[in-house]
């Protein structure tokens, strides 16, 4: 089966018995509360055809309602996706998951300077690492503008803590090791997300297990 809709509506359960992929003729955003790959296959894209649009499974429900049970032993929880088959989903890939800090990022700074000819777009989300002691110290911020030539990013939010970089690596004056700041990309074209209610969030459980038949499930 291919699910081909632009918004589903929320389907209470989902049970996957067979084969249900993504149609890649566009963006694509399925809303379920629990979806069960059971004697089947959940696929976006492939390792040959990663998918070239925007994909998104949005999970529903509160903390109050029902649970999913695979068998009488294996309750899930609700709000998930129960994997006893198969799922495999592959992204658009990017040229680089972690750059470096080229020069210091001070508190309050709404720019960096990183790596240049990455393929960052406005709306990516980035993720800065702590480079101190303080181990919280890390901030995270959606790109307003990146420069390909320079690696100047614009910001949308001020930065809340300093973050050491520099224009070459520092590996040769600490046994090799690189300490500028690692700035992270966290966006990624295939999402799976809680709906946002009650902090209470979306659970993925794969899991094997016997069904009353004597038949075995591995997810």
């Amino acid at each position: 089966m291919i699910f081909d809709l632009a918004e589903s509506p929320i389907y209470k359960v989902i049970q996957i018995n067979g084969i249900l992929t993504f149609s890649n003729a566009s963006d694509r955003h399925l809303h379920a509360e629990h979806i069960f790959i059971r004697a089947g296959k959940l696929l976006i894209g492939s390792e040959e055809q990663p998918f070239p649009r925007k994909a998104q499974i949005t999970l529903h429900g509160l903390k109050e309602h029902k649970s999913m049970v695979y068998d009488n032993a294996i309750e899930a929880g609700n709000k998930l996706i129960a994997n006893i088959g198969t799922i495999k989903m592959y992204g658009k890939k990017r040229t680089q998951n972690i750059a470096r800090l080229h020069a210091t990022a001070n508190k309050g700074d709404t720019s960096i300077t990183i790596d240049a000819n990455l393929d960052i777009v406005p709306g990516d989300r980035l993720a800065l690492a702590a480079t101190s002691l303080a181990h919280l110290a890390s901030d995270d911020a959606i790109v307003v503008s990146y420069d390909n030539s320079t690696g100047v990013t614009v910001l949308n939010t001020p930065l809340n803590f300093t973050h050491f970089g520099a224009a070459v690596s520092t590996a040769s004056k600490y046994n090799g090791v690189d300490i500028r700041g690692e700035v992270m990309l966290l966006t990624r074209n295939i999402v799976i997300k809680g709906e946002d209610v009650e902090t209470w969030g979306g659970q993925i459980v794969t899991s094997d297990t016997i069904e009353g038949d004597l038949t075995v499930r591995t997810g």
